[in-house]
Parts: C-alpha cells; sequence; structure tokens
C-alpha cells in the first residue's frame, strides 16, 4: 500500500486481512471491506472512515474471533453501543454482517483481491457497487449529501485514475437498482460535471 493512506488505516487493513486469510483457512469464503472503509481505500484516503464494515455470508462468529484474538474488543460500560469491535490503540470499530455482498446484487466475480503483505489480502467490493451503495444512501431521503458526494469523488476517481476501466452499463444498472429507478448514472455525471464547473 503507497503512504498516501493514514498508518492507523494501513495498520487495521492488515490486522482484517489476517483475520480474513483465518477465516480462508477454516475453509470459507473471504470477506469483503465494505462501507466507508472501502471509500478510504478507493479515494486514496480523500474520504475518512472510522468504522470497518465487513460481509461475510457464513463466518461471522469465526471472523470476530479471529479479530478479537488480533486485539480488538467488545465495547463496554453504560450507553456504549453493544454492537461490532474495536481496536483501542487504532480508535477504529469493525461491524460484522452476515449475508451476502449488497444482499445479492454484486458480481462477486468482480471483487478486487489488495495484497498488503506476504499472504495477507483484503478484499474489497467492485468500485461500481460502492457508488451505486452511495447513491442508494442518498436515494433514500435525497438529502444526504455527503453520501452523493462520495458518489461522485469515487465516480470520478474510478473514471480517470483507477487501472480497471469502470463498467458504465454495470454501474448504471447497478445505481438504478439501488435508488429503485429514482437516479441514474446519467444523474451522476450531471453532478460530477456540475462539481466540475463550480
Amino acid at each position: 500500500m503507497t503512504s498516501a493512506y493514514r498508518p492507523e488505516f494501513v495498520d487495521a487493513l492488515k490486522l482484517l486481512a489476517g483475520a480474513f486469510d483465518e477465516v480462508v483457512q477454516a475453509g470459507f469464503s473471504r470477506p469483503v471491506l465494505v462501507g466507508g472503509a472501502a471509500v478510504e481505500f478507493y479515494t486514496g484516503g480523500a474520504v475518512v472512515s472510522g468504522d470497518f464494515d465487513v460481509v461475510t455470508p457464513a463466518a461471522q462468529d469465526e471472523l470476530e474471533s479471529a479479530l478479537l484474538r488480533r486485539g480488538f474488543v467488545r465495547p463496554e460500560g453504560v450507553g456504549v453501543l453493544k454492537r461490532g469491535l474495536h481496536h483501542p490503540t487504532l480508535g477504529m470499530g469493525v461491524e460484522v454482517v452476515s449475508g451476502y455482498l449488497f444482499n445479492g446484487a454484486s458480481d462477486e466475480s468482480r471483487v478486487k483481491l489488495v495484497t498488503l503483505e506476504g499472504a495477507l489480502a483484503v478484499a474489497f467490493p467492485p468500485v461500481e457497487d460502492l457508488i451505486a451503495d452511495r447513491m442508494g444512501q442518498f436515494g433514500a431521503t435525497g438529502k444526504d449529501l455527503e453520501m452523493l458526494e462520495q458518489a461522485v469523488i469515487l465516480y470520478k476517481i474510478a473514471s480517470y485514475s483507477l487501472a480497471s476501466v469502470l463498467d458504465a452499463a454495470y454501474l448504471d444498472r447497478r445505481i438504478k437498482q439501488e435508488t429503485l429507478g429514482v437516479y441514474s448514472l446519467e444523474f451522476l455525471i450531471e453532478q460530477a460535471d456540475d462539481r466540475n464547473d463550480a
């Protein structure tokens, strides 16, 4: 990983990668990092997140156990949300979600596997699915401008900077799925163009 990322982010990814590898060695499919941490990865740290959301279809308990062995702890105390795990020195929270990537709507053959050190690897969702997810969160209310902004940033980076070519047809279909047909790639492109003109 390049030095564009925060040291805490890289350290957390290494811990997650070790836990992911352990889950794979136990015979399960590799968990996938989604949400804000995946956005941080794809934006090279331009968008920062303190939360790591992980999707795994059948290995939630195994993954949480592997994370606990790597220094993550369960939150404790009065008034503290008991969901997920927290790493006390890195200040990062992890929530493990059972289920399929984007509720089964993602083309899992597009998952990006990133090797960190040696055999350690983290799986990230296709950037198109991450953009569509952000659009879906914006579309749910039409008011979450932060999610729209993240979708625009991801789209711009994916269009001009990523090694792999953005699949426009797939992205358009996924945006329409996530927004129940209210928004499309055309809308996202208009938003990106408006920000270029500003």
